[in-house]
């Protein structure tokens, strides 16, 4: 219950300062000295002014961005021992990531561009002693120190108004929804787990080498990718701050357990084979996809289908022994290929004559994503064929993803999105594990999203306070697995910095849930952005 009451304390706090009509408070009048900061803050850009703008002088058709961002986030509870977690750590994160990115422009159509990311995670030095340990399996956990994970993409674009080439690394973003229901292009860098957010996509996608083709019609558009570079998720492993506390064993075991950190083995004691990947030099190993966009006045639809890979490896058993502590597996992960088929849509409108509000700006949107045969593990084969039954303990399902949003412009500036998001899996039964975009933990999910935001007008619209509410439904088994509750404070200081206070609260549902587990994970964060 305590959870409830902080959640609905904070929330019912916010809604009031979000709804409530502001009056004109007068401005007391700002002392020399802080006039004199807010003056120099508004034209701080050191980067800009000594590095950008000297070089695009000196070299015509360069054109310099960049960005400076630094999140850190603490938890708000010091239990230290939850499930499997020994969590002796407080700092969830504490990433600085630089971003530089420059564009040649050779012609008026031809443009070359380079975009590059240094991350460091600070967490893994100001927490306790061995308390983080992930980045000893995969030290992008803690910094990029790989051309591969630095170069972040890099690639040449041609362009007309009919035609669009792009060729090189890159990401591409197909979807618009928190939920990435239809942007399945690249995998994704899932450390943060529940914590993900749609702001963090951009910096969270896996580049690929792709070609990337796009045909500009009068009233429709097509593009076609061909990838033969594959990336597999980067998913919170053992010793991650957002490891999950159900996954055995022990920390005090596992950060000791070199052949379970390397990925040789797991929990159970099984045997693991290396993974089978996609090889770039293999032409049946590539993948493609093709989208179609029509333009109809204020409507737009578009269809899509994607030839791609499972970006999870699938643990098939292709074996079994037995050793002193017992009936082990062997087990061969591989990813396979899977066929996405989705769609899309588009309508804004204006209502007129909305009684006390007058006019009200609309935008629906629409996005769904079908495939064919994701690949499930079965838990309950899995146990029989530890007893010495056949089987890979594999299970293949038809899965669908799908969402609606409705975002309100309101007056004063209010913006309000309801998206209810569903997920399901064809011919579900128990002991299925996940899928890709099917239900988790259950058939079938159901997540009413509801976000709120508005200006502080006496900031002149520099403060902006928003709320993000997710409720976690599914069925037939777990009905409610938690709500997960997001409050943002964002103040812009200049057109070049801004900073949020976040608080993040996960409560309710069973300690088995997606939530529910990670009910003593409630955080506050601060933001830092500095673009030039």
């Amino acid at each position: 219950m305590r959870f409830y009451r902080r959640s609905f304390s904070v929330l019912a706090y916010l809604c009031f300062t979000l709804l409530l009509p502001q009056a004109h408070v007068p401005q007391a009048h700002a002392s020399t000295s802080l006039a004199e900061f807010e003056r120099k803050l508004a034209t701080f850009d050191p980067a800009g002014r000594h590095f950008i703008k000297p070089l695009e002088r000196k070299l015509p058709g360069l054109a310099l961005t960049g960005s400076f961002s630094h999140w850190f986030d603490a938890l708000t509870s010091d239990s230290d021992s939850i499930g499997f977690r020994d969590r002796d750590y407080r700092v969830l994160q504490a990433q600085s990531l630089l971003e530089l990115a420059a564009s040649y422009r050779f012609s008026p159509n031809l443009e070359l561009t380079s975009i590059n990311h240094l991350l460091y995670d600070l967490a893994y030095d100001i927490n306790a002693d061995n308390a983080l340990y992930a980045d000893a399996s995969d030290t992008r956990f803690r910094r990029y120190n790989e051309t591969k994970y630095i170069a972040r993409e890099f690639y040449f674009a041609y362009r007309t108004t009919k035609f669009d080439a792009v060729l090189g690394k890159q990401q591409v973003a197909w979807g618009k929804m928190d939920g990435q229901f239809i942007d399945v292009i690249n995998s994704m860098d899932l450390r943060e787990s529940v914590q993900l957010e749609s702001s963090d996509y951009e910096n969270r996608r896996l580049p690929m080498w792709m070609a990337n083709i796009t045909y500009y019609f009068d009233n429709f558009s097509l593009n076609a990718l061909w990838i033969p570079d594959f990336e597999a998720n980067l998913n919170p492993i053992y010793g991650a701050p957002w490891s999950s506390p159900l996954l055995p064993p022990a920390d005090q075991i596992a950060r000791e357990n070199s052949a379970l950190l390397a990925g040789r083995s797991n929990a159970a004691g099984d045997r693991i084979l290396a993974t089978h990947k996609p090889a770039w030099n293999r032409f049946r190993d590539h993948q493609f996809a093709l989208r179609l966009d029509v333009a109809s006045g204020a409507l737009t639809w578009g269809l899509i289908y994607y030839y791609a890979w499972e970006r999870d490896p699938v643990p098939f058993v292709t074996g079994r022994f037995t050793d002193a502590s017992g009936d082990h597996l062997i087990v061969e992960p591989s990813h396979e290929r899977l066929h996405h088929f989705g769609i899309t849509s588009d309508y804004a409108w204006v209502a007129s004559n909305v009684p006390v509000i007058g006019t009200l700006p609309i935008v629906f949107r629409a996005e769904a994503l079908y495939t064919r045969d994701a690949h499930f593990v079965d838990f309950l084969q899995q146990g029989t064929i530890r007893a010495g039954a056949s089987g890979d303990a594999i299970s293949q399902h038809d899965t669908i993803r799908a969402a609606l949003a409705f975002e309100f412009a309101f007056p004063d500036k209010i913006t309000v999105i309801f998206q209810p998001s569903f997920y399901y899996t064809f011919d579900w039964r128990e002991g299925l594990g996940a899928g890709f975009g099917g239900a988790i933990g259950d058939e079938w999910n159901f997540i009413p999203v509801f976000f709120i935001e508005r200006p502080v007008r006496r900031t002149r619209d520099r403060l902006k306070l928003n709320a993000t509410i997710s409720p976690y439904l599914s069925g037939p088994n777990k009905n409610y697995q938690g709500t997960k509750t997001k409050l943002v404070a964002t103040y812009e200081f200049s057109q070049y910095i801004k900073g949020s206070l976040i608080y993040t609260d996960y409560s309710g549902g069973d300690r088995d849930d997606l939530f529910g587990q990670y009910h003593l994970w409630d955080n506050i964060g601060i933001e830092i952005l500095y673009e030039f």
